[in-house]
């Protein structure tokens, strides 16, 4: 199984700021999420979750 550790901490360190209102990249969430999504199936319902959200315009 290929961890993306790297992957996972970029996008924890996204979220903390989204859930603290502090300015994140949304792009970067996006493609993270997305990315964890393909190559960690175990995971991937959520991280298209978080994907999604991190693609809409606000």
């Amino acid at each position: 199984m290929d961890y993306r550790l790297h992957d996972i901490s970029q996008l924890a360190q996204i979220l903390e700021a989204e859930a603290c209102g502090r300015p994140f990249d949304r792009a970067l969430g996006h493609r993270l999420a997305s990315t964890l999504a393909e190559y960690q199936p175990e995971i991937g319902n959520s991280m298209r979750q978080i994907a999604e959200r991190m693609g809409e315009r606000r």
